[in-house]
């Protein structure tokens, strides 16, 4: 059976990259992967204003991936109501590496992403997940517009 990848960040597109996902394993006869990940949190140096205090770094906790797991498993239950075979998965990774490893472990042979529609300034300073997957994929690439019907 072929795999769709969608990945996505529980932010108010996801339910439109999940539509465009079911659409596509619909036509295809494929099943889908729904991905979350989840950054890691990131432990930093404070430094003096004279940069001659510097304290050790707190440790950063992993987070508990249990709601996020329940939260992919709501938003897959409709899905295998309409007949899909969904899987789930949640990890904790750098979201571009996590989803380029994902697709070669899973087997895909599509992605389906959101694009949050950022400009281009913020897209500079920030970077955009969409930008660098399209860089090394290997796998064709859906995306699914924030601004769209």
């Amino acid at each position: 059976m072929k795999t769709i990848l969608a990945a996505i960040d529980l932010s108010p597109i996801t339910g439109k990259v999940i539509e465009g996902a079911a659409q596509l394993a619909t036509a295809m006869r494929a099943k889908i992967l729904l991905l979350y990940v989840v950054e890691p949190a990131v432990a930093y140096v404070p430094v003096g204003a004279a940069m001659d205090v510097i304290t050790a770094p707190m440790p950063v906790a992993p987070p508990d991936l249990t709601v996020a797991k329940a939260h992919l498993e709501k938003l897959a239950t409709p899905l295998r109501a309409n007949g899909l075979t969904v899987e789930t998965c949640v990890k904790i990774s750098i979201p571009s590496d996590e989803i380029l490893e994902q697709i070669k472990s899973a087997g895909a042979e599509l992605l389906v992403l959101g694009s949050h529609g950022h400009g281009a300034l913020y897209n500079l300073f920030s970077g955009s997940v969409v930008t660098s997957i399209l860089k090394d994929a290997t796998v064709p690439v859906a995306v699914i517009p924030v601004h769209g019907k």
